[in-house]
């Protein structure tokens, strides 16, 4: 009975049905409580399938990257379905609760439904490494920036740039432009036009360089680095044919000896 849970179209069925139930949790209805019941069963199934698969394919179960994938989602959503077992129920720590929205993330397994799905998680996975040294050295620099402007602004606008934190947060919100003109305008208040005028000047360059221009390398780099792949795959087969070409000369001059 148990290797049912080994159909994929059966497993996919609970899945959409989770979604469906999580969805529902949203909205105060008055069949909430039987939404509950059958989000928890839900939980228990997927928990089931877990323990039942690595039972049936033991050590293989971990080498297979979604299967691992699978079970630290149902493990983490499975967090508020202990705590309740255990006589703790987590009614007042909904923050707790939520966990359970983690098995919304078993829908990618539709994903395979998708074309070139599998090429689209590789270009995902390649965009990714490329944005964690654009992450940390945009993190290294708004440390540097937010230091430097706290020096300078500290003691004419504490509430903007009191310290690093608040700085770096005041910067945050310029980088993403919208509104961006704002705290300059603030800043502008109430002070001579000359330091009004450097004010905005200044803060306009800062997000021309650090927004815009910023924005453009990020992208222009992403984008570098998908096209490398498919640089790599045409290099890749243009080797494949130059060994097929040497391949057929070799043959050729055998040929043309034995005629000889």
């Amino acid at each position: 009975m148990l290797k049912i849970l080994l159909n994929n179209r059966f497993i996919g069925g609970a899945i959409l049905l989770n979604t469906l139930i999580t969805i529902l949790l949203t909205f105060n209805t008055p069949v909430n409580g039987l939404l509950e019941i059958a989000d928890h069963l839900i939980t228990i199934l997927f928990l089931t399938e877990i323990i039942y698969k690595i039972h049936t394919y033991k050590k293989d179960f971990f080498k297979d990257a979604t299967n691992v994938f699978d079970m630290i989602l149902i493990l983490v959503a499975s967090i508020p379905l202990f705590l309740i077992l255990l006589g703790k129920h987590p009614t007042d720590l909904n923050y707790i609760l939520l966990l359970r929205i983690f098995k919304l993330f078993k829908f990618i397994r539709f994903g395979k439904f998708i074309p070139n799905f599998k090429k689209l998680l590789k270009d995902f996975n390649r965009a990714l490494k490329a944005s964690i040294s654009l992450i940390l050295g945009a993190l290294i620099m708004l440390i540097i920036i937010s230091t430097i402007l706290t020096y300078i602004f500290k003691e004419s606008y504490p509430s903007l740039f009191g310290n690093p934190f608040e700085s770096a947060y005041t910067v945050f919100r310029m980088l993403t432009v919208e509104g961006w003109y704002e705290i300059p305008d603030l800043m502008s208040e109430g002070i001579p036009y000359i330091s009004s005028v450097m004010i905005r000047l200044f803060f306009s360059i800062f997000v021309f360089v650090g927004g815009m221009l910023g924005m453009s390398f990020v992208t222009s780099l992403i984008v570098d680095e998908l096209a490398s792949d498919n640089n790599d795959e045409l290099i890749s087969h243009v080797k494949q044919l130059e060994s097929k070409i040497d391949e057929l000369h070799e043959m050729n001059k055998k040929l043309m000896d034995k005629l000889k």
